[in-house]
C-alpha cells in the first residue's frame, strides 16, 4: 500500500517527482522524510518515538525546498551538487566517499557469498548483516544441484529479500565478491531488460546464446527495483574482510547441509554411535 500524501504536501510530493522518485513506491510517512532529507541535503532529527507523526518535519522541508526558505544548507539541484567554495573541501569529500566504500558509517552493511563443490554440484549459499560494525543477523542455505553462479546469484537475491522483509528505509550497502553478480546487476541487467530480456545487439558469438540464470535475475531485478536506497558493490575476496569471510563460512555451512546422505553414510553414523554407547 502507498503512502497517502495529506493536504498540503502536494508542492513537496510533485518535488519528490522531479528528482526521479517513484512516489507511488514510498509506504510511510517515516520512508517519505527520508528520501526528501536525503535528496535536498537538509538535516533534521527525526522524532525518538517511531510512532510519532512526522508531518511537521515534511511541512518544514517543504517550505525551505519548495518556498525557498532560508536554511544553512542550499538544495542541491539533482545532477549538480552543492559544492562549497572553501579550500579543501572537495578532496575532503573525495576522501570520505573512498573511506566509506567498505564501511558507510550510517548504513546498515550486508556481506553475501555463494559456493560450489564440484562446479557444478552441491552449493551452498550465506549472508550477514552488520549495523555498526556489530553482525545483527546471518542466513545461509543450500542445493545438492547448483552451479557457482547460481548459489552467488541466490546469496545476493536472499540479501535483498532481508532488506525487504525488515522494512526499513535507511540506505544499505550491499558487499558480493562475485564480479559476474555485481557487473551483471549494475551493467548488463539495464541492457538485458530493454532489449526485451536478450541479447539482441550483442557480438555475433553471443546475440543467440540465452542468457544463463535468467529466472533468477529477474528476480534480483525486481527485488532491487522495490528497494531504490540498497546499492550492490563489489568486494575483494579472501581478503581478509571480517564481513567477506563471515559469508562465505556461511555459504560453507549452507553447502555442508546440502550434502545427500548416502546408505553408506548412514552405516557410518550408525557404527560410531554404536561404539559412543
Amino acid at each position: 500500500m502507498s503512502y497517502v500524501w495529506p493536504a498540503g504536501l502536494e508542492p513537496l510530493r510533485n518535488w519528490l517527482k522531479v528528482q526521479g522518485v517513484d512516489v507511488k513506491s514510498i509506504v510511510s510517512e517515516r520512508q517519505a522524510a527520508f528520501y526528501v532529507q536525503k535528496l535536498s541535503d537538509q538535516r533534521f532529527k527525526f522524532p525518538a518515538d517511531r510512532s510519532a507523526p512526522l508531518f511537521p518535519l515534511l511541512k518544514r522541508l517543504q517550505d525551505i525546498i519548495c518556498a525557498g526558505a532560508s536554511t544553512s544548507r542550499p538544495v542541491p539541484t539533482r545532477g549538480q551538487p552543492f559544492q562549497s567554495k572553501k579550500k579543501g573541501r572537495r578532496s575532503r569529500i573525495k576522501r570520505d566517499r573512498k573511506r566509506s566504500t567498505m564501511s558507510p558509517p550510517d548504513a546498515l552493511v550486508i556481506y553475501c557469498d555463494g559456493c560450489c563443490e564440484p562446479n557444478p554440484g552441491v552449493g551452498g549459499w550465506g549472508y550477514a548483516v552488520y549495523r555498526d560494525g556489530v553482525e545483527i543477523d546471518a542466513r545461509f542455505g543450500g542445493t545438492a544441484t547448483a552451479t557457482n553462479n547460481q548459489m552467488e546469484l541466490t546469496g545476493l537475491l536472499m540479501a535483498l529479500a532481508w532488506v525487504t522483509a525488515s522494512a526499513t528505509v535507511e540506505r544499505v550497502v550491499i558487499f558480493c565478491d562475485s564480479q559476474y553478480a555485481v557487473t551483471g546487476l549494475n551493467q548488463w541487467v539495464p541492457g538485458w531488460k530493454a532489449k526485451g530480456w536478450n541479447r539482441k545487439g550483442e557480438n555475433a558469438s553471443e546475440k543467440n546464446k540465452a542468457i544463463a540464470n535468467l529466472d533468477l535475475w529477474k528476480l534480483i531485478d525486481k527485488t532491487r527495483d522495490e528497494l531504490p536506497f540498497v546499492k550492490v558493490k563489489w568486494v575483494k575476496g579472501h581478503a581478509g574482510t571480517v564481513g567477506n569471510e563471515r559469508a562465505d563460512e556461511l555459504a560453507g555451512m549452507g553447502r555442508a547441509e546440502a550434502v545427500p546422505v548416502t546408505s553408506l553414510d548412514l552405516i557410518r553414523q550408525q557404527l560410531d554411535y554404536s561404539a559412543r554407547v
